[in-house]
């Protein structure tokens, strides 16, 4: 399978070179005609309160729900949203606060309920063959927000009250979690404490779109974010899981070889103090296409995408510390359709000291079928790690 994605590639790419052109000069009409009563399904996803078609977290499968978000043009906010996935995941969330150009304030709560998270051991040497899984309820609420210092600088934190709640794992093809681990082998195995999590964060990006700028997904130059964060975590019972961490990410696009081309480099660095015993469930992961937002609010993520090393299983690695690499080459393929070639690399260690050794690394593409700039529907195609080749599936960007 390796070898025919390969050569999938370079077809993609043999039709991308002639085509490119032409694709960023009907760019303002970049979505195929629709009939009207399938534009009036794609409208009311734009609507205050909307339908949501989307997963919770891997494992979960597709998910639809219903959410209500107020006006940006609105000063007091009041969002909230519920879901629920094929394969029972739940999840329900509100937020209420004061918004303005320069500043976002509020209060929040979330329950999620994830039943099968996939769990392959602690460490960078964990086995694919010793998967099994878990389930997790997290419940949390507190207080959050962001001030913009100026138009390219802002800050933000958040403190909550962190609840999980652990069990036996319900996928009907796999062991769970306590049936072949040692406790002894996973940090906080049979310890589900209330935490107390402090979080403050910078972020700048430069340049600054005007309103008269194409939307962020669309803009095809030169755009970097950078953001650097420290959080910090409190076991609120014992104490025995005290931590804290510090975070930076990075993402940098660039102009491409042709127009309507785009380069995007993504990186992202986390360390936890040495001596901290940190419950795996809140440990780093890498693998697939969960993204880190479970562990990081503000995710940058790559091009259209939070996902991590593509050419492996979801949360395929988990550790206290990370590092991450992504490449990623976009063009704009056929009208509405996208296509990506990408290469990640990356690494969990016990300690930073150890976090640049046998790097993991992958290759893959991505085809997205675009509108109005975000990707309505995207398919990732990872390989080259030699565990395989895996496929992921993202649905979104409706409300962009």
């Amino acid at each position: 399978m390796k070898y025919a994605a390969s050569g999938f590639v370079a077809v993609l790419l043999a039709l991308i070179l002639p085509q490119s052109t032409a694709a960023q000069g009907s760019a303002k009409d970049d979505a195929l005609p629709l009939p009207p009563a399938v534009q009036g399904v794609f409208d009311a996803f734009n609507k205050p309160l909307h339908p949501i078609v989307g997963g919770i977290a891997p494992g979960g499968g597709m998910g639809v729900g219903i959410g209500y978000n107020t006006p940006k043009s609105e000063n007091w906010f009041h969002d909230a949203e519920a879901r629920i996935t094929i394969n029972r995941y739940w999840a329900l969330t509100g937020e209420t606060g004061r918004q303005t150009q320069r500043s976002r304030v509020g209060v929040f709560g979330q329950i999620r309920h994830m039943n099968r998270l996939d769990f392959f051991g602690i460490g960078p040497d964990s086995l694919r063959a010793d998967r099994t899984d878990f389930r997790l309820r997290e419940t949390s609420a507190g207080a959050k927000g962001w001030i913009r210092a100026t138009p390219a600088l802002r800050f933000g934190g958040s403190a909550q009250i962190y609840s999980p709640e652990l069990g036996s794992g319900q996928s009907p093809a796999l062991l769970s979690l306590e049936q072949f681990f040692m406790p002894a082998a996973v940090p906080g195995f049979n310890a589900d404490p209330k935490f107390a999590r402090y979080r403050g964060y910078s972020e700048f990006v430069y340049p600054v779109l005007s309103d008269t700028d194409q939307p962020d997904e669309e803009y095809r130059g030169y755009q970097g974010t950078y953001q650097f964060a420290v959080e910090s975590v409190r076991d609120t019972d014992a104490g025995a899981y005290n931590f804290h961490r510090w975070e930076t990410e990075v993402q940098q696009r660039f102009a491409g070889f042709r127009p309507g081309h785009r380069f995007t480099v993504h990186g992202l660095m986390a360390v936890t103090n040495d001596d901290a015993n940190v419950p795996f469930y809140l440990q780093y992961t890498l693998g697939g296409g969960g993204g880190l937002s479970a562990f990081r609010a503000n995710t940058i993520g790559t091009d259209g995408t939070r996902a991590t090393l593509r050419g492996f299983q979801n949360y395929r690695f988990r550790d206290k510390d990370i590092v991450l690499l992504q490449g990623e080459y976009r063009v704009p393929l056929h009208k509405s359709v996208d296509a990506t070639v990408f290469v990640d690399a990356g690494q969990v260690a016990p300690t930073a000291s150890r976090l640049f050794n046998d790097w993991k690394k992958g290759t893959g593409f991505s085809l997205s079928y675009m509108r109005k700039g975000a990707a309505l529907a995207r398919l990732d195609v990872g390989y080259g790690s030699g565990e395989g080749m895996h496929f992921f599936w993202g649905f979104g960007g409706f409300l962009e």
